[in-house]
């Protein structure tokens, strides 16, 4: 049973270089040298943090900052024509993985297609009273165009609104989470 805060590795156990084990994936910790990256490439283990939905935004951050430290095209503007390649093939990924694991709609998205859940492609379902809501929220915005405060008051409405479904999904995911290793646990 793979525990999903610790995905399996994705990425290289060992550097194609010096043949040291790695630590972080794609850069060797070592020789600073890029090894390949799997394709598709799971986003959680290509900048090295757990695979959960609750994930600290700053050491998302420098963990991305500090591989592309090291893979940025700029880096490897003098290498050979190989290594360029790869740097670009693993900067674009760290930068998907950054874009996507940083926001937490797209992450909560992700993370529910990597655990094998149907994703917004596969899922076209609305819920009950949805339309209901969009037709309502429509009215608000077009009765609100022509006043200010009116429409600083909507838009503060809808950020309170989002701040509200993004904490519902930390809770969701959260309670996943301990149901997981609460099961872990039973076998």
């Amino acid at each position: 049973m793979t525990d999903s805060n610790n995905p399996p590795a994705a990425m290289p156990t060992k550097c194609v270089a010096c043949d040291h084990e790695m630590h972080a994936a794609v850069v060797c910790d070592y020789c600073h040298s890029l090894n390949p990256i799997s394709s598709p490439a799971d986003y959680f283990a290509l900048l090295g943090v757990p695979r959960r939905y609750d994930l600290s935004a700053d050491e998302l951050r420098q963990k991305y900052l500090a591989l592309n430290r090291h893979a940025h095209p700029d880096f490897h503007a003098n290498d050979s024509p190989e290594v360029r390649d790869l740097s670009m093939t693993i900067a674009s990924a760290l930068n998907d993985a950054y874009r996507t694991l940083n926001d937490p709609i797209s992450r909560a998205e992700y993370l529910l297609e990597v655990l094998g859940g149907a994703g917004s492609a596969d899922d076209r379902s609305t819920p009950d009273g949805f339309m209901d809501v969009v037709d309502g929220l429509q009215e608000e915005l077009f009765d609100a165009q022509q006043d200010a405060a009116a429409k600083q008051h909507l838009g503060e409405a809808f950020g309170e609104r989002l701040s509200a479904m993004v904490a519902e999904l930390a809770d969701v995911f959260s309670s996943f989470d301990t149901q997981v290793g609460c099961e872990a646990i039973r076998q």
